[in-house]
């Protein structure tokens, strides 16, 4: 199961012994690569977390700690976070039928994670209210746990069934998929969205409905 970790920043650089603990932390869910993106910027490396990197980071940061379920344990390719256009995406779960869903919506992923899939859609969507109908439709009721970086430096954060924990402070908010002092889980099956006006949430379904999408997801352009 692999581990992530972030911090939205709205006051100021994050605590960099704090956001090292939380790479730490995440990093025993995903011992094959790691990676982090901020500001534009994406670095990932296979093996273990190097916290010691992350000591110039003064913005908004996702990271990801991999555990390989698709593709090579060893192909940094797969390594996370993807990029997909503005966006940064560390995701920890599966993409039901992947394959299948790049060939339908016309996707070019261009490792052999499934996680790619999701990011390019990611892309194509409104970060807010859209997410969920994209989670619904691609994931229904599938476990999750998603932190996506945008170009504007808002920070999202999904759950459904993994867990996700966060804590707020005066420069900003931390995430980590393990809990750590003074933080708490995020509501489950739940969209947070972290930016200028704050956080708002959106619920996901918790279960499966195909009913519920037989007229075609609303969220592809």
């Amino acid at each position: 199961m692999c581990g992530l970790f972030g911090f939205w920043r709205s006051g100021g650089p994050p605590e960099a012994d704090r956001l090292r603990g939380l790479a730490l932390a995440a990093g025993t869910r995903g011992p094959h690569a790691h990676g982090w993106a901020t500001a534009g910027k994406r670095h990932v490396r296979l093996g273990p977390v190097d916290g010691a990197a992350l000591s110039t980071v003064v913005d908004s940061v996702v990271g990801h700690a991999r555990l390989a379920t698709a593709g090579a344990h060893d192909d940094l390719a797969c390594a996370q976070p993807l990029q997909a256009e503005r966006l940064f995406v560390a995701h920890n779960g599966t993409v039901p039928g992947a394959a299948l869903l790049a060939e339908r919506h016309g996707l070019a992923p261009q490792t052999a994670s499934d996680s790619e899939v999701l990011a390019l859609l990611l892309a194509r969507t409104d970060l807010g209210a859209g997410v969920t109908t994209l989670l619904d439709t691609v994931a229904p009721g599938v476990p999750l746990a998603l932190l996506v970086l945008a170009g504007d430096g808002r920070v999202l954060a999904a759950r459904r069934g993994h867990p996700l924990h966060a804590l707020t402070r005066r420069e900003g908010t931390y995430l980590c998929s393990l809990p750590f002092p003074g933080s708490a889980p995020l509501p489950d099956a739940t969209v947070t969205v972290y930016g200028p006006g704050g956080a708002a949430q959106h619920p996901l379904s918790t279960t499966a409905s195909l009913r519920r999408h037989t007229g075609g997801p609303q969220w592809t352009r």
